[in-house]
């Protein structure tokens, strides 16, 4: 008679719970893009693109000017374009020279009330900002109406996540920096559709900026020959900002020009008297480029780092508590709902 020996075979051991390895691995993953978008994403998208080109208008029905095409006092709608172009090569020069990443943009102002030279007035600078600031740098590059010019402050954009305070504001007409003062926030309709931003208001006051030749009979005297006259401004400027991106989504410029001669009898005779905006073209397509962008670079600076950190840490703490139970639970060296398969000799 033949003696029969059974004996149950040790069951193969895993080492680590396939839920726990899931749940860590995802946690991980998600804290460190919450934390690359905190501390890496954000600085790469909230710049100024370097090959910018845009072209907002303002206009006004009911302007005062001195026609220079009829060398006389007139009046009407006058349209003031403004155009602002990149150049990406001078921006990589600029950036090198100053060591601070840069955007070198081109920026010309003209205003008129036909299309026809001479223009009521006519402004262009090239210079060179910082690109997250959007404040002006030190570059050896800039010029003025031809001339070298140091900028100051704010010239086409506010700072990306811009601040409830006082900003200086390049004003081209006088060449210098004018205070820009927080006024409160404020939603600029456009023709289909909305935004919220920081409205900024300041004032240049009374500057003799220029002299034109005219006629001297402009002034209400004899007209026996062209004079130097003085030319003075003054303006009440208001900037409508988008917070997030900087962006200035809407702009009006109550400003007054004078010609102004010095002499017994004259009479000083208005160049501009005006109160231009934003047209409602401009504004929606402002409202239109800048409405998404404003949600992304809030979203990625605030609460979708937290969020997925938050997440991120849950999984980790689920998964640890995981490998924990799976280790107690197989501390006698079975596997969980592992079957012994009895064996015979």
């Amino acid at each position: 008679m033949t003696n029969s020996l059974t004996y149950y075979p040790e069951a193969p051991v895993r080492k680590f719970s396939r839920g726990a390895v899931t749940f860590l691995t995802l946690g991980a993953f998600l804290a460190t893009l919450g934390l690359s978008m905190k501390f890496y994403a954000y600085d790469k998208l909230a710049v100024v693109p370097l090959d910018q080109n845009t072209r907002p208008v303002l206009t006004d029905d009911n302007a005062t000017f001195f026609d220079a095409d009829n060398v006389a006092p007139g009046s009407g709608p006058i349209q003031t374009t403004i155009t602002v172009i990149g150049d990406p090569d001078a921006a990589k020069e600029a950036s090198d020279e100053v060591g601070v990443e840069s955007g070198v943009f081109t920026k010309g102002q003209d205003t008129d009330n036909n299309g026809e030279a001479p223009p009521i007035f006519f402004y262009e600078s090239t210079f060179a900002i910082d690109r997250v600031t959007g404040a002006a740098v030190d570059w050896s590059g800039a010029t003025e109406n031809g001339e070298p010019q140091t900028f100051e402050g704010q010239i086409i954009k506010f700072p990306f996540n811009t601040q409830k305070q006082t900003y200086k504001y390049w004003d081209g007409t006088i060449g210098a920096a004018m205070d820009m003062k927080y006024e409160g926030t404020e939603k600029v309709e456009g023709t289909d559709g909305s935004i919220d931003t920081y409205r900024f208001a300041g004032t240049v006051p009374e500057t003799v900026f220029a002299t034109r030749e005219v006629p001297r009979g402009i002034f209400g005297l004899e007209d026996t020959r062209s004079v130097e006259a003085t030319r003075t401004y003054t303006n009440n400027r208001t900037i409508w900002v988008e917070p997030e991106t900087g962006a200035m989504v809407k702009v009006e410029e109550d400003q007054k020009q004078m010609l102004i001669w010095d002499e017994p009898g004259s009479v000083p005779v208005v160049a501009m008297d005006t109160v231009s905006s934003f047209t409602p073209e401009t504004i929606q397509g402002n409202i239109d480029t800048y409405k998404s962008k404003s949600a992304a670079l809030r979203a990625v600076r605030t609460w979708l780092p937290l969020v997925l950190g938050g997440i991120g840490a849950l999984l980790i703490l689920l998964g640890a508590v995981l490998a924990f139970r799976f280790k107690s639970d197989n501390s006698g060296g079975y596997a969980k709902n592992d079957v012994d398969t009895p064996v015979s000799v």
